[in-house]
């Protein structure tokens, strides 16, 4: 029961992997089952959320309200990605979404390739990775250094 959660934590907004993988470790599940179930989970969002962006999402812009948050979040996103993706293209979107930090995952990260009109398979492919760095980074991070260690040899 405690996976479905972290599945369920890993394709919630906001949280992503960065809640889910604390989450199981803390809930007592294997580390390394974590990071395979939630970076599975979160990988598997991308073509959704792009799908998403590409029907559902375009027609909040009708609705004056809705659109007009809309429109503020999707800026707010490009803004925070910026220096990534001017400096470094495909490999600026990978570095920003593997930064573990809250509003940097794979949500963000599709919605800015897709505001950007990225390659959709490139894009895909560099928010998949950064997940995944993303993905061992909170894991490590989450299991402490000293066990980190032991994790690496």
């Amino acid at each position: 029961m405690v996976l479905l959660y972290v599945v369920l934590l890993s394709a919630a907004p906001f949280l992503e992997l960065r809640g889910a993988i604390p989450f199981g470790i803390a809930a007592g599940l294997d580390y390394f089952t974590v990071f395979l179930v939630a970076t599975t989970a979160n990988i598997i969002i991308i073509p959704v959320i792009y799908m998403l962006f590409n029907t559902f999402f375009k027609e909040l812009y009708k609705f004056p309200y809705i659109g007009s948050r809309f429109e503020k979040t999707v800026h707010k996103a490009h803004q925070k990605s910026e220096k990534y993706l001017d400096k470094y293209g495909y490999l600026g979107l990978t570095l920003f979404v593997s930064i573990p930090l809250p509003g940097s995952g794979a949500y963000t990260g599709s919605i800015v390739a897709n505001f950007l009109e990225m390659d959709t398979q490139k894009a895909m492919l560099a928010i998949a990775t950064g997940v995944f760095v993303a993905g061992v980074l909170v894991t490590l991070i989450s299991i402490g250094f000293l066990e980190s260690l032991q994790f690496l040899l």
